[in-house]
């Protein structure tokens, strides 16, 4: 354990020139056999620790801009280490009292900055949000679809459907599918320019699907969509939502954790209103993967998800311990105490620390976006609502056709590269890079750095495909 500490300690304080390493699947394959004939176990710890810290991204590279996650609290990493050998299993009081006593008063933390009353909503937590989209569809569902867990959809003689934005994560589609609901049946919602769900395209969507004879029981909005960090307007989808009895839920695992700063708080104005939203604590929260919240406004809708009986594990119903725990609402039963490592960053440096990196890290996406805008090369594609950014490079003469391809070969040179990692996604079916500022010490100056290493790999490891002339 002591040799692990000082290869970690080097590696992070080490300046890294380098944001990624690029490896084949052969390449890795050979290493961990190299690895696993090291000798004696001390030989083989020692050289897969140093193998996993040349492979790993460097998230505290100047480079880094390329996924939804950061650099950790150490001390909520180090918290790892002590959960995996003393196991506080989160779903059941009897074994991990203190995750399920974490699980509530982080809740109150939450709660406050909603406005729920103490009393009204209920969190838990799952690993990763797409179980959690998945059990907040399931808990709609089972609330909206009578007698659907027992006697099947097809019992109800109904084309029960969901709703989702255009940009909606592919999460939501897997969890259509996983329910039985079909994803043929899914009523794609229209985007404003913004990227947003519009209101009033989604009515009309919804007048469509009903005339088709789908009843749609559940709305997804997003609070930061995967693509371009884009926060639906919330109020206006609650209030739709309420007006024809549909279920609304916000996967906010992006930017749902907006909620603990007072300046971005308001961007999130009315999931206070909807009646389940998720927030990914691993991704803007700074904890070890994976660490979902789902939020339930209404206490009692947490236990629609399941309706099952296991004396051997669940208490008994109704009693102290049974409202305490969450074993019951959630699929997981040994569940990794994730919440524990939030909980301890928040008691060591309260709210204000999380605030201040997420303020920062939508100032420089808002600095980029204005710094790529003033560059003639340079086309951006959104404007952002928190920390992601969509853009193109487009060096002089290149065709207007050839764009889309372009920015696919030109992130596999960044990759190569390495020093500059960028993701890239594909809107309106065009392929474009797609930035995510993550690491809190990036700067003004770091962002020039980036244009300029782009317009380098472009020059000097793609060659534009040559300006056809019409004869």
């Amino acid at each position: 354990m002591s040799e692990i500490s000082r290869a970690v300690r080097a590696y992070l304080a080490t300046e890294h020139d380098r944001a990624i390493v690029a490896h084949t699947p052969e390449e890795m394959l050979t290493a961990l056999g190299r690895v696993a004939r090291a000798g004696s176990p001390e030989a083989v710890l020692r050289d897969y620790v140093g193998l996993h810290l040349a492979t790993a991204p460097r998230l505290t590279a100047r480079g880094y801009v390329g996924r939804q996650f950061s650099s950790v609290l150490p001390a909520a990493a180090a918290l790892d280490a002590l959960t995996a050998m003393a196991p506080q299993p989160a779903s059941f009081f009897e074994v991990g009292p203190l995750p399920n006593a974490a699980d509530k008063l982080i809740q109150r933390e939450f709660q406050a900055l909603l406005g729920w009353p103490e009393e009204a909503g209920r969190m838990i937590t799952t690993t990763g949000g797409s179980l959690a989209n998945l059990t907040a569809l399931l808990a709609a569902r089972n609330t909206r679809v009578g007698g659907s867990w027992k006697a099947g959809l097809a019992a109800s003689g109904r084309r029960s459907a969901v709703a989702l934005g255009a940009d909606a994560h592919y999460s939501l589609d897997r969890a259509i599918g996983v329910l039985g609901l079909g994803t043929d049946q899914i009523v794609r919602l229209p985007l404003d320019a913004r990227r947003r769900i519009c209101p009033e395209g989604a009515r009309r969507a919804l007048d469509r699907a009903r005339a088709e004879g789908l009843e749609v029981f559940c709305l997804v909005a997003s609070a930061g969509s995967t693509s371009t960090g884009a926060i639906d307007p919330l109020a206006d989808l609650a209030q739709l939502c309420a007006e024809r009895g549909i279920w609304c839920h916000v996967d906010g695992a992006h930017a749902g954790a907006f909620l603990v700063s007072d300046r971005l708080r308001p961007r999130l104005a009315g999931i206070e209103r909807v009646d389940s939203f998720c927030i990914d604590a691993h991704k803007t929260l700074f904890v070890p993967a994976s660490c979902t919240l789902l939020f339930y406004r209404d206490r009692q809708a947490a236990g629609a998800a399941f309706a099952q009986k296991a004396a051997y594990v669940f208490s008994d119903p109704g009693g102290e311990i049974d409202v305490f725990e969450s074993g019951g609402v959630n699929f997981e039963c040994t569940k990794r105490p994730a919440i524990l490592n939030l909980w301890l960053a928040w008691a060591m440096y309260g709210r204000g620390l999380f605030e201040r990196k997420l303020d920062h890290l939508v100032q420089m996406t808002v600095l980029a976006a204005a710094m790529l805008r003033s560059q003639p090369d340079f086309t951006v594609h959104n404007d952002p609502d928190a920390n992601i950014l969509c853009f193109s490079h487009c060096p002089p003469g290149l065709p207007q056709a050839g764009r889309g391809a372009f920015q696919t070969e030109l992130h596999a040179a960044l990759l190569r590269d390495g020093r500059f990692f960028l993701s890239k996604t594909v809107l309106d079916g065009e392929p474009v890079l797609r930035l995510v500022v993550m690491n809190h010490a990036l700067t003004r100056a770091d962002l020039a750095a980036l244009i300029d290493g782009i317009r380098r790999i472009a020059a000097q490891q793609i060659s534009p495909p040559p300006l056809s002339l019409a004869i």
